[in-house]
């Protein structure tokens, strides 16, 4: 085997062992953040008005928040997902 021929096996290799780890990770990854937005669905289902979602949400967040590492704060996360509606909460 040529060292051309040897260093195209082991690139390749290489570059598919890496790729497998990648999607590993986000095979995990993806469970992990299903799991966490199924924990915000049960959290929410009790809720019978406005502010106790709020309550769930700030609750769930504050267990939930710092491992998922959103990016966001709590408030940012409340305000955005308003945003866009047309009723006052």
């Amino acid at each position: 085997m040529s060292s051309d021929e040897n260093y195209l096996l082991v690139k390749a290799a290489l570059l598919g062992h890496v790729r497998e780890l990648f999607e590993e990770i986000e095979s995990e990854l993806a469970r992990f953040h299903e799991e966490k937005f199924a924990m915000l669905e049960d959290a929410l289902e009790g809720a019978s008005d406005t502010e106790e979602l709020q309550v769930a949400f700030t609750q769930w967040f504050n267990d939930q928040g710092e491992e998922l590492d959103l990016g966001y704060e709590l408030e940012e996360i409340w305000n955005n997902a308003l945003d866009d509606l047309d009723t006052e909460v």
